[in-house]
């Protein structure tokens, strides 16, 4: 595809059309806006083409995931107002004249299109990973799971499979937190989350995700569609495959989504694209966090200073 050092709305749909997004589907977008070089219309660009190659009866779904609230004494969840922690394009699907949002602590997430309302109006009060959740819905909508610019270190959907497959490392908490309505006004609200057990909200032990794992494995079977927009690696694949995947192998090894025993920072390699490792930035709980982009030439990414 492309790699034009300015891409226009056409091309970018145009690599959507090749790597498998196909019309009236539901597609869950993680990504790094920087990892394509410049686009036309920015973000925008990229939300308008991904409408215009899922069609009208499609559905787009972004992650609108908000860690701020953690380092608040009393949190207030407005899902009018929180902005998205997931990026450019996802900030911009949640700016979006027909975006809808769901309610949640930490994991909510943005849809345009016409499945967007029974992705989003789920129960709040559910696990954000509950079969009866957003994630649950898309599973049930074959949704296919596209990351630009990023690794599947950065897909959500395996902590979903994490869950799915009851590892015994992580759990679900409950808790209430307040939550402003599009009225204004201020209800409490029963709500969950997903986290590790271990103190301080890592991987306790001395092993690290790797999420690496199983996408590698979804490649040597084929279940992965691959292509470069820009400079952006790009990947499509399906929630179920990986759903389906996760289940086989976490019943011989629930360690499957994790590093070995002391090799924390050792993930498995990826073959298409180029791994990059951000440098130390500050995710919105002011935490110090790296993110791995991959793309088709390190040279040509604009690397952020770093935050921290």
């Amino acid at each position: 595809m492309s790699t034009n050092a300015s891409l226009t709305q056409s091309e970018f749909a145009e690599g959507l059309r090749h790597v498998g997004v196909e019309r009236s589907s539901v597609v869950l977008v993680h990504s790094a806006m920087r990892t394509f070089g410049h686009i036309v219309g920015g973000a925008g660009t990229a939300v308008e083409a991904l409408l215009e190659t899922l069609g009208p009866s499609g559905t787009l779904v972004t992650p609108t995931f908000t860690f701020a609230h953690e380092a608040e004494a009393d949190p207030v969840i407005d899902p009018k107002s929180d902005p998205s922690e997931m990026g450019a394009i996802s900030e911009a699907t949640r700016r979006h004249l027909h975006s809808q949002r769901s309610v949640a602590f930490r994991h909510s997430f943005a849809a345009i299109g016409r499945r967007a309302e029974v992705i989003t109006q789920t129960d709040p009060a559910l696990s954000p990973f509950d079969l009866r959740s957003s994630f649950g819905v898309m599973l049930s909508l074959n949704t296919q799971i596209l990351l630009f610019g990023m690794t599947y270190s950065s897909s959500t959907s395996h902590h979903f499979a994490e869950w799915v497959c009851d590892v015994p490392y992580r759990h679900t908490i409950s808790m209430t937190l307040k939550v402003r309505g599009t009225d204004g006004s201020i209800i409490k609200q029963p709500m969950m989350d997903y986290q590790p057990k271990s103190e301080g909200g890592s991987y306790y032990g001395s092993r690290g995700p790797d999420f690496h794992r199983l996408g590698r494995m979804l490649e040597e079977r084929d279940l992965v569609g691959t292509t470069f927009i820009g400079n952006a690696a790009v990947r499509r694949y399906a929630m179920r495959d990986l759903i389906d995947l996760a289940q086989d192998e976490a019943a011989r090894d629930h360690n499957i989504f994790r590093t070995p025993e002391g090799q924390q920072e050792i993930l498995t390699p990826l073959t298409f694209g180029t791994v990059v490792k951000s440098p130390a930035l500050l995710d919105g709980a002011r935490r110090v966090d790296h993110f791995d982009w991959c793309v088709k030439d390190p040279a040509k990414l604009a690397m952020p200073r770093p935050t921290a």
